[in-house]
C-alpha cells in the first residue's frame, strides 16, 4: 500500500510517498528506510528508479519513505534556493517523520541516497545516531566546490554577488549560497564517524560521479564495520538505467539488508 504524506521544515511543506508492507497488521511493526534523491531529481527519479527500489524494499518488509527535498518535485520552495546544508536539514526532518509512524520500529531506521542524495545520506549518518544502516548509490562523496565553480563566468559571479540566481544546467538555476556551501561537509572527511553498516553501490561506467570517489569512501569505512561492503555494477551508469542493472542494484540491496540485525523485522 502507498500513502501520500507531507511534513514540514522551516515553514515549508515537503511532499512524499510512504510505502507500507501488506504484512503490517495490528501492532506489528517493520524497519524503516528514508530515500534521498539526487541533484535536480525527485522522489521518483530517472526511469522511475526510486519507485522500483521502494516497491521492492516494501515487498521485502520495509516501510519506505521517498520524498522531495524543498525546491524539488512537488515540495514547497524553489530549486534556486537549494543548498546542501538545507537538504541535510530536510533529511533529518524526514528521519523524524518516519520514526513517528506507528508502523515503524524506531530503533531500526536507515537511509538510502542516490548521487547528491548519497552525499546527504553519508553526512546525516555521520551526525545522527538514529541512522542504523546506510545505502549509497552513485554517491558524490568527494569535494564538489571546484567542479561547480569552474563552470561560472565573471558575469555569473557578478549576478551571484548581487543576489541573483544563475543557470546551472537544463533550466535549473542556483544562488550563491549553493556554491559557497556545497563542501561545507565533505563525506570523505566524516565517514570515519559512521558507526552504522554501509553498502556502497556504484556503476563502473558512471560518467557523472566517478567510481573512484566511491572506492575512496569505502577505503575509509571498510574496517569500521564487518558488514560494510562495496559492490560494483559492471557496465552500470549513474542511475543504473539498464533494466538488468536496476534489478542487480535492488537484489544486492535487499540481500545485504537481510544480513543486518539492525534491519530485521520485529
Amino acid at each position: 500500500m502507498i500513502k501520500p504524506v507531507t511534513f514540514n521544515n522551516r515553514g515549508q511543506r515537503l511532499v512524499g510517498v510512504l510505502h507500507l508492507p501488506d504484512i503490517l497488521s495490528g501492532d506489528r511493526k517493520a524497519p524503516g528506510i528514508a530515500m534521498f534523491h539526487g541533484f535536480t531529481g525527485n522522489k521518483t527519479e530517472a526511469h522511475r528508479f526510486f519507485v522500483h527500489v521502494a516497491r521492492s524494499l516494501c515487498d521485502s518488509g520495509f516501510v519506505v519513505l521517498r520524498f522531495d527535498f524543498r525546491g524539488s518535485g512537488d515540495s514547497d520552495g524553489e530549486f534556486e534556493d537549494m543548498t546542501l546544508p538545507g537538504e541535510v536539514d530536510d533529511a533529518k526532518k524526514a528521519l523524524s517523520f518516519l520514526a513517528r509512524q506507528r508502523w515503524v520500529v524506531g530503533a531500526k531506521i536507515g537511509v538510502l541516497g542516490l548521487s547528491m542524495g548519497g552525499r546527504v545520506a553519508a553526512i546525516l549518518a555521520s551526525e545522527d545516531k538514529r541512522v542504523r544502516f546506510v545505502v549509497l548509490y552513485s554517491a558524490a562523496l568527494g569535494p564538489l566546490k571546484e567542479r561547480f565553480q569552474s563552470r561560472l563566468s565573471e558575469e555569473d559571479w557578478r549576478r551571484l554577488n548581487s543576489g541573483e540566481a544563475v543557470k546551472e544546467a537544463n533550466g535549473w538555476y542556483l544562488k550563491k549560497a549553493f556554491y559557497e556551501t556545497i563542501d561545507y561537509t565533505i563525506p570523505h572527511d566524516v565517514m570515519n564517524r559512521i558507526e552504522a553498516p554501509i553498502l556502497i553501490i556504484h556503476g563502473d561506467v558512471d560518467q557523472v560521479v566517478s567510481i573512484e570517489g566511491a572506492q575512496k569512501g569505502y577505503e575509509i569505512v571498510k574496517s569500521l564495520n564487518k558488514k560494510n561492503e562495496f559492490y560494483t555494477i559492471k557496465g552500470g551508469d549513474h542511475t543504473f538505467s539498464e533494466k538488468a542493472h536496476t534489478q542487480a542494484v535492488i537484489n544486492k540491496t535487499v540481500n545485504w539488508l537481510f544480513t543486518l540485525p539492525s534491519a530485521g523485522r520485529d
